[in-house]
């Protein structure tokens, strides 16, 4: 798994009921490529002028761009048919008007975007800049389990800051696939890897007394970065690609 290759596929892939297929972009392709905000929709454009740093604009019509092209592809739809909607806790979903059994997850952070999309099974992703913290044993005395907390003192410095954007990024992809929430408090489980980062762990949800999320697990980003992904179920297929901005309908 951590050598999974983020490769430009020649051809759109298809998905099958156990795929989980994750998607990466880079700020790079957003500058200078004035067609990306045409492709997202009036709400999205009014959000993303919300936001003070040009850099964080670009990020998010970046994002917002891949998801909207991506699942237009799968939905043989153009990204403005694209209908989006919340649930009860604020996720973000595909409308019910697409009679579509696709999930999604979206993420962005510095200058990286991270799409997962799964068939029917819940799902979280999460992508963080690993920005350097004075502070992380007070972070994590906040939010982190009391296992989470005792493996991160035992951590030389150096080791210190990987291992607590490892997890702080499996917590927050797992909390985006149970779709509850601040519901769900992050120092209330445990998501420390069973074997190593890159193999799935299984999760339970502190909410649930019997039923596990499925597994968590972090997936190869670029040095600086972490991230992860958490789905429901058991048994998936796991495929990792780079999205261009160059329509993928083009290929």
């Amino acid at each position: 798994m951590k050598d999974c290759l983020w490769d430009v596929p020649a051809h759109f892939p298809q998905m099958t009921g156990d795929d989980i297929h994750l998607w990466r972009a880079h700020l790079d392709e957003a500058y200078g490529n004035e067609s990306l905000i045409t492709r997202i929709s009036a709400d999205e454009r009014c959000r993303a002028d919300r936001l003070q740093k040009p850099g964080d604009r670009a990020l998010f019509v970046l994002a917002h761009t891949m998801l909207r092209e991506v699942l237009g592809c799968y939905l043989g739809l153009t990204p403005s048919e694209i209908m989006l909607e919340t649930g009860a806790c604020g996720k973000p979903r595909l409308a019910w008007q697409h009679g579509s059994s696709l999930q999604f997850s979206l993420s962005h952070s510095g200058r990286l975007a991270l799409l997962g999309i799964s068939q029917r099974r819940e799902i979280g992703v999460d992508v963080e800049a690993a920005v350097p913290h004075d502070d992380l044993a007070n972070v994590a005395a906040h939010f982190f389990s009391p296992g989470e907390r005792t493996a991160l003192a035992r951590v030389g410095d150096t080791d210190r800051s990987d291992l607590f954007y490892m997890l702080w990024t499996r917590k927050e992809a797992c909390v985006k696939a149970w779709g509850k929430g601040l519901q769900i408090p992050l120092h209330g489980f445990s998501v420390l890897p069973s074997t190593d980062a890159w193999t799935e762990s299984p999760i339970l949800c502190p909410d649930v007394d019997t039923q596990t999320l499925g597994y968590c697990r972090s997936v190869p980003v670029p040095e600086g970065y972490a991230a992860a992904v958490a789905v429901a179920g058991s048994g998936s297929r796991l495929s990792c690609r780079h999205w261009s901005a160059v329509s993928l309908r083009q290929r």
